[in-house]
């Protein structure tokens, strides 16, 4: 009869959890496990044994029992573990965030681990892991998690200490950018009320909108005096793109933003004009000047034709 030990010092629980699951499935595929737990000081231990009815595929029933319960293991470290080691660094090491903020960047953290994904999207930390739990316990039968962690995953401290990193420098430029819209809100409201309709045709991610008027004429940045317009909020530190300024300079009252590509392709200016405009912008995909400014060629005239 073959056994199976697995133990964790932190978050017992979960982990019997995520074990029950591979209990579960190994059931499902034929594969019986005796199952108990015990403590041995401050460590809790699973020990599971394949069933005598395995006999004569017993090589089957290892495989899978090695490959569920690595998988167990797997999310319990990625899911369980990993987050509240996250959350422990950033709480010692970045003592100056609070509560909220400490969850906030340990979840962005996990997030970004979990994008790392192979051809099949399965995680690649997950995987890591997943291999080295089923090295283990095809050579020894035990895992102790913590031990595994320190000293078969030793580069793992610095890898959440990068990522960590990585989703403070994101959550910093983002409330740098709630700021930037703060500060845009603040100039449009001290504009006087301007065009009664404004229209941004958004043609790809990386080309700048085309902006007409209501009667469907373009409209130049100079004649917007934009350039007086941003070097105002240069003055204030901010460095802000010609559509925006120019768009703070009309002071329109609404405006009607067209998606050339739908809505799965949204530029990142529409979300910033929405966050500064909010209810007087308008966005649509699909109306006839959508259509046409499909063609980038042919917008200009294309709003001539359809306004």
């Amino acid at each position: 009869m073959k056994k199976f030990t697995i133990g964790a010092e932190k978050f017992a629980e979960a982990l019997g959890g995520c074990l029950q699951e591979a209990d579960q499935k190994l059931r499902e595929l034929g594969v019986s496990l005796q199952g108990e737990t015990f403590t041995r000081g401050a460590y809790t231990f699973f020990t599971y044994r394949l069933s005598e009815s395995q006999k004569g595929k017993s090589d089957d029933a290892t495989e899978a029992a090695v490959r569920l319960l690595s998988e167990a293991v797997a999310e319990f470290v990625t899911d369980v573990w990993e987050r509240h080691e996250m959350e422990r660094i950033v709480a010692n090491d970045f003592y100056y965030y609070a509560a909220d903020e400490v969850e906030y960047l340990a979840d962005s953290a996990v997030r970004m681990l979990d994008e790392l994904q192979d051809e099949n999207g399965l995680s690649l930390r997950r995987r890591h892991i997943m291999e080295t739990v089923a090295d283990q316990l095809l050579n020894s039968r035990e895992l102790l998690i913590e031990g595994m962690l320190r000293f078969r995953m030793h580069a793992l401290q610095a890898d959440l200490h990068r990522v960590i990193e990585q989703a403070i420098d994101e959550y910093l430029m983002e409330l740098e950018y709630q700021e930037f819209v703060k500060l845009l809100r603040y100039f449009l409201q001290a504009q006087e009320p301007g065009l009664p309709l404004l229209h941004m045709v958004c043609h790809e991610e990386d080309t700048a909108p085309r902006l007409f008027d209501g009667e469907g004429r373009p409209l130049l940045f100079d004649e917007l005096e934009g350039a007086k317009q941003q070097q105002n909020l240069r003055e204030c530190g901010v460095m802000i793109e010609e559509t925006m300024s120019a768009l703070i300079s009309a002071a329109p009252q609404r405006v009607h933003i067209h998606l050339a590509h739908g809505r799965e392709k949204m530029p990142p200016i529409v979300e910033t004009v929405r966050k500064v405009f909010a209810d007087s912008a308008v966005v649509c995909s699909d109306c006839p000047l959508c259509e046409d400014a499909r063609s980038w060629k042919t917008a200009s005239n294309a709003v001539d034709r359809k306004m």
